[in-house]
């Protein structure tokens, strides 16, 4: 397991206040805690975290050192704004070498499905990571999962899974990949839908245009019996 260094000074006051003026000197207002150690809070460097982050990944230990004393601590959280991007709090947990911890586990996929190479299927991955538990020695930087012999409608679900040392927190049931049918019989039903849509527009006008003769047609018809009516009227009157 990759571990990086990274330091730290204590942070005496508390507040949206301090917390500014600490990003606005250039660090990030922090917090350590777990079971055995004091929570306290910290700042550290912006640049070197974002050092530290680099040289890292998500299942990194940092040895993280305040004021001569070190622990060896896990990423718990990490707080950005939500239009800058920029990182504004961090949570560590420092961990205990006797206790195992909760961890997620990133899932690395090895290899290209048959289905994919062969028969032109599609690989959809619903899974990036995975949540374990185990103790610090025995955290895995990456999780293999090999996908060369799945062909079409193949899965591997969690309950396929195996990492030594680990317990899986994961579902069982739940789907980490899937190769799914290739797309042209979908492009083939859309384009049948497109051209029974647009049937149905060329003969809506047609439709229209019937409906507006026979319309004329009644018309007429009445104008005749008015015409009709009028002479009946003019008959009865030379006869008085």
């Amino acid at each position: 397991m990759k571990e990086v260094p990274i330091a730290a000074r204590p942070r005496d006051r508390f507040g949206k206040g301090p917390a500014r003026r600490t990003r606005m000197a250039g660090e990030i207002p922090a917090v350590v805690y777990g079971p055995e150690v004091e929570s306290r809070t910290i700042a550290l460097g912006e640049r070197e975290f974002h050092a530290a982050l680099r040289a890292g990944s998500g299942t990194t230990i940092f040895n993280l050192a305040v004021e001569g004393v070190t622990n060896r601590v896990i990423l718990r959280e990490v707080q950005r704004d939500p239009v800058s991007s920029r990182i504004t709090h961090v949570d560590f947990y420092a961990i205990s070498e006797s206790k195992p911890l909760n961890i997620d586990i990133p899932l690395t996929f090895v290899g290209t499905p048959k289905g994919v190479k062969d028969e032109g299927g599609i690989m959809q991955i619903t899974m990036r990571d995975i949540e374990v538990s185990c103790l610090p020695k025995n955290i895995p930087e990456v999780v293999n999962v090999d996908v060369s012999n799945l062909g079409i409608g193949d899965a591997i679900h969690v309950s396929d899974l195996t990492i030594p040392n680990v317990e899986i927190l994961a579902e069982s049931d739940r789907t980490v990949v899937v190769i799914s049918a290739p797309t042209v019989i979908k492009a083939v039903a859309a384009e049948a839908a497109e051209a029974a849509v647009a049937a149905e527009g060329e003969a809506a006008p047609a439709a229209e245009g019937e409906e507006g003769a026979e319309g004329a047609k009644d018309k007429d018809k009445e104008k005749e019996k008015g015409k009709e009516k009028e002479k009946g009227k003019e008959k009865d009157k030379g006869k008085d």
